[in-house]
């Protein structure tokens, strides 16, 4: 979204919604500044009071355009400020709200992402302690599995070497003998 969507007379709203709102307001504003000009203090009283009361303007550009309205009555048609009725500003903008459903959102969110973490947590603890505990029971124990049976492996193949070795000299001899016993 562009900035200059979000510009209307010189105020930059928030949102593009926002924008809109005080664009229809703007075109309101101006129908109002062409009906009232050349009018008395008493209609000009008389549509103020109603602008007020039905709430009309909800954006920077209708509360400025209220409070031109009411100066006016003020300085040019002498009503006092006790006259005139109060222009109630609104507690949120829309864009307030918005932000506090984002808000609700993001902090739910929040709550499953740390539910999440700390799961992740004890799950990397319990692992670490079984790590640590494999390498303490490798440590202590001199007889672990693969370690001995590699050793008794290569210890049984050297025995089984010897062994062929020993028996072939013997047949070696034996052939020897024999072939000795042949010559003669």
């Amino acid at each position: 979204m562009d900035k200059e969507t979000l510009i209307v007379e010189g105020f930059v709203f928030p949102s593009y919604k926002e924008a809109q709102i005080a664009q229809k307001e703007l075109v309101n504003i101006e129908a109002i500044r062409k009906r009232i000009r050349g009018q008395d203090g008493k209609t000009t009283y008389e549509l103020y009071c109603k602008l007020v009361e039905r709430d009309m303007f909800h954006t920077m550009l209708g509360y400025g355009f209220l409070f031109e309205l009411r100066h006016q009555l003020m300085e040019q048609y002498g009503y006092r400020e006790q006259e005139l009725p109060d222009v109630v500003l609104p507690k949120r903008m829309e864009y307030d709200k918005v932000s506090q459903l984002n808000q609700t959102k993001l902090e739910s969110k929040l709550q499953s992402l740390m539910v999440i973490k700390t799961r992740m947590t004890i799950t990397i603890v319990a692992l670490l302690f079984v790590i640590v505990g494999m390498f303490i029971i490798v440590a202590v124990n001199p007889n672990v599995g693969y370690v001995n049976t590699e050793n008794k492996i290569i210890n049984k193949y050297s025995t089984w070497e010897e062994e062929l070795n020993r028996r072939e000299q013997a047949i070696r001899e034996k052939e020897e003998e024999l072939k000795m016993n042949k010559d003669e």
